[in-house]
């Protein structure tokens, strides 16, 4: 079924830089399955899917199938791994979407300090996903949860000053 879900997200998925998942596979065989599961559209082609997964599986030794899963379990690690920088580049981006013109208007060397106890540069690499020793600047997951607990904290503190009722 794990075929079946990956395919359905990569198809499903409007992102244009999202990852090719047959560039994490390194067994044919498995390659084919991926294949066939992608091309499922229905529940007659789902099932067709799993005959052939299971029809291929049943033909092997035993030693080949140890090796097979092996195998799998090695692509499934790396293609869990891509999807999980596929995440990141989306989270990264939704954050980015999401402040547009803000940056124009707030204090960000203030956001980065109170918030965060960091420099400004640190806040505006992660926001703007520059490459820091060699790598994307990204905020973690805390870290993305910590800035919309700041923002929603910002939004509060201009609210209770918007009533002057």
């Amino acid at each position: 079924m794990i075929c079946y879900y990956l395919c359905t997200v990569r198809r499903q998925n409007s992102i244009a830089n999202m990852r090719n998942i047959f560039d994490y596979t390194s067994t044919p065989r498995f390659r084919d399955v991926l294949a066939m599961y992608e091309k499922a559209n229905t529940p007659e082609e789902l099932e067709s899917a799993r005959q052939y997964q299971r029809q291929m599986e049943s033909a092997m030794t035993k030693e080949e199938k140890e090796a097979y899963d092996r195998s799998v379990i090695e692509d499934l690690h790396r293609m869990a791994s891509a999807m999980d920088d596929d995440i990141a580049d989306l989270q990264a981006e939704a954050i980015r979407r999401k402040m547009g013109d803000m940056p124009k208007f707030i204090n960000l060397a203030q956001i980065a300090r109170v918030y965060f106890g960091k420099s400004q540069s640190w806040l505006m690499q992660r926001i703007n996903g520059n490459i820091v020793n060699g790598k994307e600047a990204r905020f973690t997951p805390s870290e993305a949860k910590q800035l919309e607990a700041a923002f929603h904290d910002m939004g509060n503190k201009l609210l209770s000053i918007a009533f002057f009722g």
